[in-house]
């Protein structure tokens, strides 16, 4: 009977184990879930700060500000465009110009979300890139009257 009982307690220890080492393993993988996740509903932006930034500048001026926001908590980055006007009419054959966009990129192995700064309004975020060890960068987009506008971050 207690040979038994150290048997099962044995395999029990050994399954354990197993289970731990599983668990383990797959938070480095899970760590990976936050790409493409908003920084506001995952509370990332709650800590967010900018750690690069680019004025997004033509022969008119300064249009707007391109931004790479990175949480700390999260060891996430993602990229937040601001114009600074309300963006016209954009998005259509009739309208003659594309909409602003924002896209982050992570180096490592190139993964990008974007987003589009639709009419009315003048700011947009792109949906998040796990970054912790790596380096992301940030990139901006405007096509106005007086030409596009492509401007990056240096990346972090």
């Amino acid at each position: 009977m207690n040979v038994k009982k150290r048997a099962l307690a044995r395999v029990g220890v050994l399954a354990g184990g197993v289970a731990l080492s599983v668990i383990a393993a797959t938070g480095a993988a899970q760590a990976y879930t936050n790409d493409g996740t908003s920084p506001a509903s995952t509370g990332c932006a709650d800590d967010g700060t900018t750690v690069a930034s680019a004025p997004m500048k033509n022969a008119g001026g300064t249009q707007g500000t391109i931004e790479l926001r990175y949480s700390l908590k999260c060891h996430t980055a993602w990229a937040r465009l601001t114009l600074n006007y309300t963006q016209f009419a954009c998005g259509n054959a009739s309208a003659g110009y594309a909409c602003a966009a924002a896209t982050v990129t992570r180096n490592d192995d190139g993964r990008s979300y974007s987003c589009t700064i639709s009419q009315g309004q003048s700011q947009c975020y792109t949906p998040q890139v796990y970054d912790k060890g790596m380096t992301s960068f940030a990139k901006g987009y405007i096509d106005i009257v007086s030409g596009e506008i492509q401007t990056r971050t240096a990346a972090y």
